[in-house]
């Protein structure tokens, strides 16, 4: 596993995680929805516990694995950071620290403007800084 392979699982973690929650939020979206009532005079058998009762496991299970993602992630994250603050150059540490750790709302690495703008130099010696850090 490379350098960059290896800074880049924090980024497949975390997008990982978002994906469970957003099964969660479809989960929950779709039980929330009401059926339409439908009037009729037959009797009819009701099961609506089994259905809520379905629910309520498969977001309990989803919960859980979401949680199991979240460990792993603020483990690998850990890592990377340790690892990281073990380098000497100050500047490169500071480019890796926001290259690959903070990941955007959108499970996107920080852009390389962004880093630039951080550490205060311009994108082209920050790109450069990178590969000297890796």
């Amino acid at each position: 596993m490379t350098a960059k392979e290896y800074l880049l699982q924090y980024k497949e973690a975390y997008r990982e995680a978002q994906e469970i929650e957003l099964q969660i939020t479809h989960l929950r979206l779709k039980y929330s929805l009401t059926a339409p009532i439908q009037l009729s005079d037959m009797p009819k058998a009701h099961n609506t516990e089994h259905d809520l009762s379905d629910y309520a496991a498969k977001l309990d299970d989803l919960t859980r694995y979401l949680a199991n993602k979240y460990s792993r992630c603020m483990a690998i994250e850990k890592d990377i950071l340790k690892r990281i603050d073990r380098m000497e150059d100050n500047v490169e540490r500071q480019v890796l620290r926001y290259r690959y750790t903070n990941i955007t709302e959108k499970g996107r690495l920080m852009s390389w403007e962004g880093v630039a703008e951080m550490v205060g130099y311009t994108r082209r010696m920050v790109t450069n800084i990178h590969g000297r850090a890796l």
